[in-house]
Parts: structure tokens; sequence; C-alpha cells
């Protein structure tokens, strides 16, 4: 509740403004379907979105800035040591794979980044906070042209303004909308995966339908008196009823009044090709195939899967980072937000070797880097610093210069 309270307390709007609602371009208020709830409830499109939302979560953001055609790694910033450590509560891995989740659930994430203003006039970020409304939020604007964006939150219950400058709104589903995510459209494709769903739901229930119904009446009991002799027709029944109960057999002991006919039944059970293709349907609209659930998928289909769907989205989040993050000044200086596949594996073994046979004489990475594509740890002592050039020389990562034969023990200086 601290977090809470310090965020509710800062974004009071000013005594007796107006707001105006803030309308699309087009001239409408455009009406927001949320990517959802009906749809998470099926397994299939739940396991999907936990499978993106797990692989996104493995990027690492960083702090960079690009000066003069030159990459910068900035590690000092308090944006740096955020997107390290968001908040007190979540890893970024936790952090990412829950933003993405929530972008996909519904088509928008909003991000609180908590700030206070220093004595050189600066803003000192302290926290990022996913923010999670309980409807659409509203744009709104106010007597001077500022533009506010109002959330609804239930626990606590409350209404609060931010100033939309405040807010990272990562969007997804773009239609037409300039300030979220979402739309007309995206709710008629919904639509269609529900019935999907609906169809693949039915499947289910007929194979688990049917399956009951083989544990059901197998035969019938044909009684050879008259209707009058009721006595010994219940007799028989109890009897046929006792047998089966104690597993005598499989058909109960009749007299000659009674003889067993048997029903041939023909069980209707939706086969696998069926049922793989009305998946396939339902996974369609995901992005992800079944073999990736079942994680069998290769190094081609795992990068075409990164660049359709992960490398999107990592743009989409920096660039919405960025623009919160860095004033118009920072950003004209080349500071920004990207984030790195540093921890997915896209190449295998005997490609990750091509790339160091090609690389290793030009002493292109350093020995940590080399390892940690092959998924090693880093060296101690700050060896894995030095650059090889070939097999056998080593430059310092430091001072330049070559070692011949040796491990660098000077990286340290």
């Amino acid at each position: 509740m601290g977090w809470l309270q310090k965020i509710f307390g800062k974004a009071k709007p000013k005594a007796n403004a107006e707001y105006n609602l803030n309308v699309s371009m087009k001239g409408y208020e455009p009406t927001f379907t949320s990517f959802g709830a009906n749809i998470l409830y099926s397994d299939i499109v739940l396991s999907a979105l936990k499978m993106k939302a797990r692989f996104f979560g493995k990027l690492e953001p960083k702090h960079i800035r690009i000066r003069d055609d030159k990459t910068e790694l900035v590690t000092d910033s308090s944006v740096a040591r955020l997107l390290r450590q968001p908040n007190d509560f979540q890893t970024m891995y936790d952090f990412l794979t829950q933003a993405f989740f929530m972008r996909e659930k519904d088509s928008n994430c909003f991000i609180y980044a908590d700030y206070y203003i220093s004595n050189a006039n600066q803003r000192i970020y302290t926290g990022l906070y996913i923010l999670l409304p309980c409807m659409t939020p509203i744009i709104q604007q106010d007597e001077s042209g500022k533009l506010f964006i109002r959330f609804q939150f239930v626990n606590p219950s409350r209404e609060v303004l931010f100033p939309l400058e405040d807010i990272i709104i990562w969007k997804h589903n773009m239609e037409d909308n300039q300030f979220l995510g979402g739309g007309r459209f995206s709710g008629m494709a919904n639509g269609d995966l529900l019935n999907s769903l609906q169809a693949y739901t039915t499947s289910k229930e007929a194979v688990a339908e049917a399956s009951k119904l083989g544990c059901l009446i197998d035969g019938i009991i044909k009684v050879n008196a008259y209707v009058s002799d009721n006595e010994k027709t219940q007799q028989i029944r109890n009897q046929f009823i006792d047998d089966l109960k104690t597993n005598k057999s499989g058909i109960g002991v009749l007299d000659n009044g009674a003889e067993y006919q048997n029903i041939q039944r023909s069980l209707k059970m939706v086969d696998a090709a069926t049922l793989r293709e009305i998946k396939e349907n339902v996974l369609l609209h995901t992005g992800v195939t079944i073999e990736m659930l079942e994680g069998k998928f290769g190094e081609s289909e795992k990068e075409a899967f990164y660049e359709n769907w992960i490398e999107p989205a990592a743009i989409s989040l920096a660039q919405a980072m960025s623009k919160v993050f860095f004033s118009q000044w920072q950003t004209s200086y080349g500071d920004r937000v990207e984030l790195y596949p540093m921890k997915i594996q896209l190449m295998s073994t005997s490609e990750i070797t091509k790339v160091v046979q090609a690389t290793i004489a030009a002493g292109v990475f350093t020995l940590d880097e080399y390892r940690e594509m092959y998924g090693y740890a880093p060296l101690p002592n700050g060896e894995g610093l030095a650059r090889p050039r070939g097999y056998n020389n080593l430059d310092n990562e430091f001072g330049g210069g070559t070692n011949e034969g040796k491990t660098n023990e000077g990286n340290q200086a």
C-alpha cells in the first residue's frame, strides 16, 4: 500500500479544472473490446499466451546512448537501475512476463514510472509499477490543452488522474485510436476465436461423453413372464444387479424364465486428426504451434517466432519507455532503451561455433561473451574480459596490447 498511496497522492487534479473527453481524430469515441477473459478460460489459449510471456521475459532491457554511430551502455543512471530491478516486489523477468501478459489480454499495458525531482531539477526514477485498472481508462484534457489519463481502480476503490506523459502505455493491436491499443476489429477477431474455442470445447466434451457412455448399459434382460407376474420379474432383476455388483461374472445367472440380450453399440469418437486441426485453428490466433507448446520447435521456428512476435513487442516497449524516461534534450543526445535477446538461444551450437570461428581473429567479443553464447558462466577475477585475437593471443580489454599464450591477469587495473 505504500507505493500506491505515494502514487495516488501525487496524481491530484487541479482545483476547479475542467476536463474534456479527448476523442480520436476520426471524430468519434472508439469502443474497446478487451482481449477477453472468456478466451483465457481456454487451457490451450492460456498455455500459448504464457509461453509467449515467458519467452519475452528473457529479454534484457538496457539504457544505451548512441552518439556518432557509437553505442555506449549506460549503467549508472536511475533508468539503468530500474531496468535491472524495477521495484521492490518483482525481478525484471517477473515484470516483463506480467507486462506482456497484460498487453496480450487487454491490448494495453499501463506502467507508472515513479520518480522525484532532484536539486538539479532532474527526474530520478525509483520504481516501475504495472497498473491494473478495472475498466478502460479515459483520455482527457484540461483547459490548457494538457492531456491526462483517468483510471478506475477496485482495490483500493478510487479514481486517479495521471498526466498522460507520466504513463508508459504499451499498446497492442493498434487500430483507430492514437492513444490506446485495441478496437472494434480486434473484437471481431476475438469473436472468430471464440467460435473456434467453442468447437474445440465441444470436441473435448464429446470425447468425455463417449467415454461415459462406454460404461453404461451393455445389455437388457428379457423376462418371459406375464405382466401380472411382478414378484418373479422383480426377483430376476434384483438377482441380475446383485451378480453385477459382486462381479461374479459379466452376466447374471438367469433361469428359464428370462433371457439376456446384448446391445451392440458403436461409439463415435472425434478422430485425432480432426481434434488437431481444431487445435491448430485456435492456435492460429496466438502465433504458437502445437510443437512449440510441446517444446519441439527448432532454430528456424524459434527465429521466425522471435521475429514475428517477440521482436516487434520489444521494439514497441522500448520506444514507449524511452518516450517517458527521456526528455527531448536527452533523446537528441541519443539516450534510449533497448531490449536485447541475450538469454534467448536463437542459434544451435554448431551455428554458434561458426560465429566464434568467424570472429575470434578480429577480437569482436570477449572471452566471457563467447562463454555466454554457450551458456557458461563468466571467468573469475576478470579473466573473461580479455579479447581473443586468434586462438593464442589475448587483447587486454582496458589497455590494448597482447599477451602471448597466457591469461590476462591485469584486467582489474
